[in-house]
């Protein structure tokens, strides 16, 4: 072989290469578009987030006079 032959092979090899790699990323993100379309899921309401927020707020509020309760009950009983 000569040098022209053996370049033009090389560079027959590296688009072949280039043309698999293409093949694979191309697979790739249809592959993660398509679980991504699946996988979606949608945002809650104005209204949903505000009852959620004030679901939260009176289970905090409900818990932290539950502990102060307890904690005045042992308080009188340490007392005794």
């Amino acid at each position: 072989m000569n040098r022209k032959e053996i370049m033009r092979n090389n560079h027959e090899i590296e688009n072949y290469s280039w043309g698999i790699i293409q093949d694979m990323i191309e697979k790739e993100v249809n592959a993660a578009f398509k679980l991504r379309q699946l996988t979606t899921t949608t945002m809650p309401t104005k209204k949903e987030i505000k009852q959620i927020i004030k679901k939260t707020v009176r289970e905090q509020r409900k818990n932290n006079e539950t502990e102060t309760i307890i904690e005045e009950l042992e308080t009188i009983s340490e007392r005794s």
